[in-house]
């Protein structure tokens, strides 16, 4: 029991500092009742057909985490018309463990638009976006990809603060190397300051808080999905792989969980665990989140079950998941289902927090 305090303090427990970032009393304004859409990339679920061209070669060499350098690229994609859309981006290498050369060739990358090339493109009013590609060009890989793109549209059917990703098939080529061209699955992921926006709020980049100051039921959607998806690559306290949302319309914080590569539920080749956590395997589950009174703990158990089939429909409607692929994923999430099943395991797995 020890070791298990330990690593719930890890993502948790540390000193709060939201409190003391909570805004000034302000004379009361009228709410904000203009709808706000998500950016058009992310209004429609039809895989984007797109073609990225630069010199990858030197691209790929940028491995360093603080490298602020960005190089010369030009996306083309197919509009909705049939007609190709082209012009000049910027694109910066990205991320920790993926942006080792040893794990990723192909590294993630973020995406810089300029806003007067881009309007009136599905890219419009886009300062940046994250792109998520497939790390290694075997198939194993492209699979992970659809994969983890899955687990974004399934936090989309529990809550609506959780980002929007758009699925692409993605052309590499590099006029220096023809020899490199290749076409795989990508996804964009969605600004989190333009989710904001569609919730009338603004994101909070202040460390240090405690998951008791979150929203109770977001929170406790999120704590288990976290052990839904088996994630256990996170922080609240130090916003790793989150984001805090505050919106207008109330004075609770909101967080929201991304990046989902080291799940269980994914399963990628290079998938390790933080020797600090008591299980050894990626697919072992381990729930991190906290301790949530039985009646909202059961409320949420009962959304996960009434959403089932819309999330494992998440899976299903994607045309390139290969049948295997598709097997492994619905079994993974058969398990976490049947625990649902049996309030013995929900109180074990969920509910022993409580007594640290």
């Amino acid at each position: 029991m020890v070791l298990r305090a330990r690593w719930l303090t890890l993502g948790l427990v540390v000193p709060a500092a939201l409190a003391a970032q909570q805004p000034a009393a302000a004379p009361a304004a009228a709410p904000d009742t203009t709808p706000h859409k998500p950016a058009r990339l992310f209004r429609s679920k039809e895989p984007l057909v797109m073609w990225l061209q630069a010199d990858f070669k030197t691209v790929f060499k940028d491995r360093d985490t603080t490298s602020k350098k960005s190089y010369a690229a030009t996306l083309r994609y197919l509009g909705e018309k049939g007609d190709t859309v082209s012009f000049p981006v910027q694109l910066s290498t990205r991320g920790h463990y993926r942006l080792k050369p040893s794990t990723c060739s192909f590294p993630p990358l973020k995406v810089r638009f300029d806003k007067e090339k881009t309007k009136g493109t599905l890219f419009g009013g886009e300062g940046s976006l994250k792109l998520s590609d497939h790390c290694q060009s075997s198939e194993r890989y492209a699979q992970d990809v659809y994969v983890e793109y899955a687990i974004y549209g399934m936090y989309n059917v529990l809550t609506p603060f959780s980002l929007k990703a758009r699925l692409a098939s993605v052309t590499w080529t590099d006029p220096a190397d023809p020899k490199f061209t290749i076409t795989r699955p990508a996804f964009w992921l969605q600004d989190e300051s333009d989710l904001a926006k569609e919730l009338k709020g603004k994101v909070v980049m202040q460390k240090g808080g405690h998951a008791e100051e979150m929203d109770p039921k977001q929170m406790a959607i999120t704590d288990v999905f976290q052990y839904f998806v088996a994630n256990t690559d996170y922080s609240l306290s130090y916003l790793h792989n989150y984001r805090i949302i505050v919106t207008d319309t109330s004075m609770a914080y909101f967080p929201m969980a991304y990046d989902f590569d080291l799940t269980g539920l994914v399963d990628p080749p290079y998938g390790v665990v933080d020797y600090r956590l008591p299980i050894k395997r990626v697919t072992d589950r381990l729930y991190r989140g906290g301790c949530h009174p039985p009646d909202l703990l059961a409320e949420v158990v009962a959304l996960f079950k009434a959403k089932r089939d819309a999330m494992y429909g998440v899976l299903r409607d994607i045309k390139d998941l290969q049948p295997a692929r598709l097997k492994e994923a619905t079994d993974f999430l058969d398990e976490f289902y049947k625990q649902l099943n049996d309030a013995g395991a929900i109180k074990r797995e969920f509910r022993r927090v409580c007594n640290n």
